[in-house]
């Protein structure tokens, strides 16, 4: 170092500088690499006009579909098998084969009813056997009707003639088209006809008719009724020979569970009988939709106008919430990619590449 402090300056040859200066300068450089948006992406005018497009057309769409409302699902169909169906046979029916028989008195006393056999079942019924068939009777009828106001007079007034009444009634507004349910009961004899009639007070849409067959169940209830009636009778007999206080009440806590199975039975077939000697025809009417004439229809438009509005900002929210959901799901994901992004540069910037 020494010997470098005492040696004297070289000068350099003429031209040195100039030549290294352009060789510096001749060198190509290395400019980072920006993202760079699209110019037209990059214009807030431009994508404030793409924004209000997409706005408009959804607008239009939603409009259109009010106006033509035959494009879309509909949703005011009546489903099939909306008739109720009837109450289904008594789960307990069969404790009436349960109950003890009387037997022949022993010595020292009476037996009690708790201690002996049951009573002979009943033979279930067969086709072949005269009795008289028991169907229940039901319809499901939808209507398109000029005035909903006389098509339901009118159906009153069907019912009162026939001998039945109307079970049921709802309105229902469905946007500016007023609907109206039904239920018309009346007797048997007079289903067909009055189905006739409910028909032809509109467009029918819509018709299924149904029986159910409940002449075996029916059968069966009787049978078992008069067999717990007549060991009732039996049980009777037995109170007033029985010696004991302890057996007088086990006689009573017997005759009342007889009592009782013999009043749910006779409900059932009561609730039968109604079924049967009154059928039910269920009316769906719907009013047609009234033209204006050729005139203006401005009450109209503005619900359409109203809904279709509503229905887009109701998408707008739905697409919101959609690209909200998308945008977290893809946050570990751009995370992790930035962070290798970073790796990467830092490399390549370590190498000079």
């Amino acid at each position: 170092m020494a010997l470098l402090h005492t040696a004297e300056p070289v000068r350099a040859p003429e031209g040195f500088r100039a030549q290294v200066r352009a060789r510096i300068e001749a060198q190509p450089r290395r400019v980072p690499r920006t993202l760079h948006l699209p110019r037209w992406m990059g214009s807030w005018r431009t994508a404030g006009a793409a924004l209000a497009v997409v706005l408009i057309v959804l607008f239009t769409v939603n409009l259109l579909r009010e106006q033509f409302p035959g494009v879309a699902l509909r949703r005011d169909r009546v489903p099939q098998g909306s008739v109720p169906a009837p109450l289904p046979p008594a789960a307990s029916v069969d404790r009436a084969a349960r109950a003890p028989e009387l037997s022949a008195p022993q010595a020292g006393g009476y037996p009690l009813p708790g201690r002996v056999g049951a009573p002979p079942i009943p033979a279930p019924y067969s086709p072949g056997e005269p009795a008289l068939r028991r169907v229940i009777r039901t319809a499901s009828v939808t209507l398109e009707v000029g005035d909903l106001d006389e098509t339901a007079s009118r159906l009153t007034r069907i019912a009162e003639v026939a001998g039945g009444f109307i079970a049921d009634s709802s309105y229902a507004q469905t946007g500016s088209t007023p609907e109206g349910t039904f239920v018309l009961r009346v007797p048997a004899p007079r289903f067909a006809d009055v189905l006739s009639q409910v028909e032809s007070l509109g467009h029918v849409q819509q018709r299924r008719i149904s029986g159910q067959d409940v002449t075996e169940e029916y059968v069966d209830l009787r049978s078992r009724i008069r067999n717990l009636e007549r060991y009732e009778q039996r049980l009777l007999a037995l109170v007033d020979r029985a010696a004991k206080v302890s057996d007088l009440l086990e006689i009573e806590q017997e005759l009342a569970r007889v009592r009782g199975e013999i009043e749910m039975l006779t409900g059932r077939a009561r609730y039968l009988d109604r079924q049967v000697d009154l059928a039910m025809i269920q009316v769906s009417a719907r009013e047609q939709t009234k033209q204006s004439g050729g005139l203006w229809d401005f009450s109209g438009t503005l619900t359409k106008i109203q809904t279709a509005f509503v229905e887009t900002i109701r998408q707008l929210l739905r697409a919101a919430e959609a690209a909200v959901v998308a945008l977290s799901a893809l946050v570990p994901v751009l995370a992790l990619a930035g962070i290798i992004w970073l790796v990467v540069r830092r490399v390549r910037l370590a190498r000079g590449v």
